[in-house]
Parts: C-alpha cells; sequence; structure tokens
C-alpha cells in the first residue's frame, strides 16, 4: 500500500486494538504461496491481492460478518481497511468475490495448510510447550432441513431433470416421464426410487460427455439411489446437502449436519481437525487427529478424551506409540469376538444402530461377576421394525422374537489401564480435559461453527478450517500478551 495523505487517519486506532496486534504476530504472506496454483500468472486481468481477500474474510469470521456485510463494514472502518492494507480513499471488491476466491481459490488449493501454518507459527514463536492433546468433537447443524424419502427422491429427479432440460431443451421427449403418485401411495417411495435410477441411466446415455451441473446433479442421484439406508428414512435426508447425516448428541437429543473432530493443545492452540458426517464415531478419528499433529513436528505423550475414544485399537495404537491414554474406559467399547458388521455403539445416546439407522431400545448384561468368564452386554431392537426393514435380509431371521446385538466385556485385557484410571495422577490429569469444551463453545456461540453457512461437506470443512484458522490467531495474541514482561 502506497501511503496517501489519508493515511493520516490510521493514527487514530488505538496501538492496543486487536488488529494492530494480529498484524504485528501473524504472517499472512503465506496466502500467496497457498493460492498461486489457481490463478493464472500469464493471461487476464491482474487478481485481486489474495492476502488483501483472505484479511477479509479473516475479519468476516472474526466480527461474524455475512459477505456483503464484510464489505459495506470495512468501507467505513479505519481499523478494517487499516488492517486489509488500503488507503482510506480507496474502493474494496465486491462482495462476490469473496465467494470465488473462498471456492475457487482457496478451495482448489490445499486447504489443509490454513491449520499447518498457524501452528508452525505458534511453534516459531515459542508458545507450545505441553506434549499432551486434547480430543473432542462438535457438531454443526445442516444448513439445510431433513427431508423424508420421498421428498429427497422427488427434490433430486425434479433438479437432474430440469438442469438437463435447461442445457439440452431437444432431450425432454426421450427422457422418462416422472410417475404420477396416488396420495397415500404404499409403494410410492420404491416407484419414485426406481424412476430416480431409470432417469440418471438415461442421461449417462444420451449424455456420455456431460461436466458442470449436470454431472452435480448426476452424482447426488446415483449417491441417493445407491443409499441403502434412504428408504428407511435413516440415510440421506436432503436432497440439496446429501453428505449431511442424523446424529445423536445424547439419548434423546439428535441433530441434522456435521461433526468437526479436534485435537488441541494444553495452550488451546488446535492442532487437527477432521470433518465428517454427523452419524460418524467420534473415537475412529482418533488416528488422523494424532497423525496430522505428529506431522506438524509436535512431541505428543499424553492424549486426553473421552470415552468415546477408548477403543483397543485406539488404546493399542497409543501403548505403541509410547503415549498416555488420559481416556477413561467403557466397558462397551472394549469389545471380543466377532462384531457384526454395519452395527456401532453410540456412547452419546448409549444405544447401538443397526445398519439401517434405528437404534436399540433397551439393554441388559449378562453373566456372573464372580465366574471369571468374559460378560456380555445384550442390546435390544424393536421387532416390529426388524420385520419390514428393507435390509432384514441375513440380519434378522423370520419369526424371531426377538434382534439382540451382544458385545463381550473382557476386562482382563484393560486390567492395567484399570488400574491406572483409579490412580491420583490419571484423576488430576483428567481435570484438564474440559478446556476443550470452553474452545468448542468459542467456535459455535462467537464465530458462527453451530451452524453450516454453505451446503455441503466440502465447504462445511472449509468454514471450519477458516473458523479454526480465526480462534488460533485469537489464542496466539493472548498467549503473546502473557509472554511480555509486565511493566
Amino acid at each position: 500500500m502506497t501511503a496517501s495523505f489519508h493515511a493520516e487517519l490510521y493514527k487514530l486506532i488505538p496501538e492496543s486494538h486487536l488488529l494492530r496486534k494480529i498484524h504485528e504476530v501473524v504472517d499472512f504472506s503465506f496466502v500467496h504461496e497457498l493460492v498461486r496454483c489457481s490463478y493464472c500468472e500469464y493471461y487476464g486481468r491482474p487478481a485481486n491481492e489474495p492476502e488483501l481477500l483472505f484479511r477479509l474474510l479473516f475479519l468476516q469470521i472474526l466480527y461474524g460478518l455475512s459477505d456483503e456485510r464484510m464489505i459495506q463494514d470495512a468501507q467505513v472502518n479505519l481499523a478494517y481497511k487499516w488492517f486489509i492494507g488500503l488507503n482510506p480513499e480507496e474502493a474494496l471488491p465486491d462482495a462476490s468475490q469473496l465467494s470465488r476466491f473462498r471456492n475457487h481459490r482457496l478451495g482448489a488449493s490445499q486447504i489443509d495448510e490454513l491449520l499447518k501454518v498457524i501452528v508452525k507459527q505458534c511453534i516459531e514463536k515459542g508458545l507450545i510447550k505441553s506434549k499432551a492433546l486434547i480430543l473432542d468433537s462438535t457438531h454443526s447443524l445442516a444448513a439445510s432441513q431433513k427431508q423424508r424419502a420421498l421428498d429427497v427422491l422427488r427434490d433430486v429427479a425434479k433438479r437432474l431433470l430440469r438442469t438437463v432440460v435447461k442445457k439440452h431443451p431437444k432431450l425432454e421427449k426421450k427422457l422418462p416421464r416422472q410417475p404420477e403418485l396416488k396420495k397415500d401411495q404404499a409403494d410410492a417411495e420404491k416407484v419414485m426410487l426406481h424412476y430416480l435410477a431409470q432417469l440418471g441411466e438415461s442421461v449417462e446415455i444420451l449424455l456420455p460427455d456431460h461436466e458442470g451441473a449436470i454431472s452435480e446433479k448426476l452424482q447426488i442421484a446415483k449417491q441417493i439411489v445407491e443409499d441403502e439406508r434412504l428408504l428407511a428414512n435413516k440415510g440421506i435426508m436432503s436432497a440439496i446437502d446429501p453428505e449431511a447425516r442424523f446424529g445423536w448428541k445424547s439419548n434423546t437429543k439428535s441433530f441434522f449436519g456435521y461433526k468437526n473432530h479436534i485435537a488441541m493443545t494444553e495452550e488451546e492452540i488446535i492442532t487437527a481437525v477432521e470433518v465428517t458426517g454427523g452419524s460418524s464415531d467420534d473415537g475412529k478419528q482418533l488416528p488422523n487427529l494424532l497423525k496430522q499433529s505428529l506431522e506438524l513436528g509436535l512431541e505428543v505423550k499424553e492424549i486426553l478424551g473421552d470415552t468415546a475414544y477408548s477403543g483397543k485399537d485406539n488404546l493399542s495404537k497409543l501403548k505403541a506409540h509410547e503415549i498416555q491414554a488420559i481416556i477413561p474406559l467403557n466397558p462397551i467399547v472394549h469389545n471380543g469376538g466377532l462384531k457384526q458388521e454395519g452395527f456401532e455403539y453410540n456412547k452419546d445416546a448409549d444405544f447401538v444402530l443397526c445398519p439401517a439407522g434405528e437404534h436399540s431400545i433397551r439393554k441388559a448384561l449378562q453373566g456372573s461377576k464372580t465366574s471369571g468368564n468374559s460378560r456380555s452386554l445384550v442390546f435390544y431392537f424393536n421387532v416390529e421394525k426388524c420385520k419390514t426393514c428393507p435390509l432384514r435380509e441375513g440380519c434378522y431371521k423370520p419369526e424371531s422374537k426377538s434382534k439382540t446385538y451382544s458385545i463381550r466385556i473382557i476386562a482382563e485385557q484393560f486390567k492395567d489401564h484399570m488400574a491406572f484410571e483409579k490412580s491420583e495422577s490419571f484423576k488430576k490429569r483428567m481435570k484438564r480435559r474440559p478446556i476443550i469444551e470452553h474452545k468448542n463453545a468459542e467456535l459455535k456461540r462467537h464465530h458462527g461453527l453451530a451452524k453450516a453457512k454453505y451446503r455441503g461437506l466440502f465447504r462445511m470443512r472449509m468454514q471450519t478450517l477458516l473458523t479454526i484458522f480465526v480462534v488460533n490467531v485469537k489464542r496466539m495474541i493472548k498467549l503473546m500478551d502473557k509472554m511480555q514482561p509486565t511493566s
């Protein structure tokens, strides 16, 4: 920025202003290299400065503004304009450029580098001294409403047909017509599912070189046709957001959307993240979260988490890496023997989900405490639902009076860890775990992660990574302030 006469106004911004501290501490120049591959270096008009646009996205999340409001406020806010590197009299880019930069520049780049860059800056400044990671997940509601299976099928078929006809009007008569369904028709979902499959096959035959919007809509149609849980109203529940999933927060509270799984140091710097559909298992994310953190050069000696992470595979992996698991054991997750495919235990709701998405209605403990043999926790399902389930073949035997799923509790394998759980050192370290709850609250309440702003897993991941970048920067400033000698 070449200073103008009006730049004298920037002297009015206090030295203690948060944006002055951020500008002094954080190096934003990395964004040039990050988005280089998404720009043409030799043709077209020069692009707006990538760092300027990234700083605008940063301000947008920091202060919770929409694209339009961000540009409006930056035009009249001296601190904002100084932070993005413009003179007071200069105009800002159009609000639509924020969306293009977010989706087509950052989105086309190695977006995971955002998190790596800011964590490495923290390491270089000596802000991370702990050797422990704290794991947890938090959910984000989808940007769309969940729908019935029939409505999903109708909407997807309608969108695919409309997109094809708009670009190729002459094909309308060659495509299969949507069936007319009677009110309360018993097999309406099956009829529409068959029609959607026919429509997708016809489009592929008539337009073998399809691309763009047609390819996108066709891919969604295929995904829905192949979703075995759809007709049980447990799989894909949105025609416009097919990657959002139905999940449980507790035995009685559910949600529709996504999960953000994070790893955080004791200094409250987030070092790794996995974004999944709402139905995913928290425990399965531990290996990737650990791997991401180790690749940054962090030394990890402890992992703190709740019972969701106490699976035997996780505990074995941590032991192999000589990492102490500060994780309370749940007898349900150390199961032995063969595990029936598709059945998963949900630690938040304390029930088992079957492949069709139905959850168990009660549980019972079987076996003697004194016999020395393994005991079993048996989960019971609603047989009436099993009788009509589209996935009952090979799962439910006709005429059976009950459908159960048993988990063996093998205490011997975890004898050492159970003894460790009772120690004072374990109890003391577990008291540190709740700090991640405060971090989740900050992400959701103050920076918009409670709900997805856009649709799809890709855009949810983009929102999560940008939000974590902002929250990590805020934490950097606080840690740097603590390091300053008091006058």
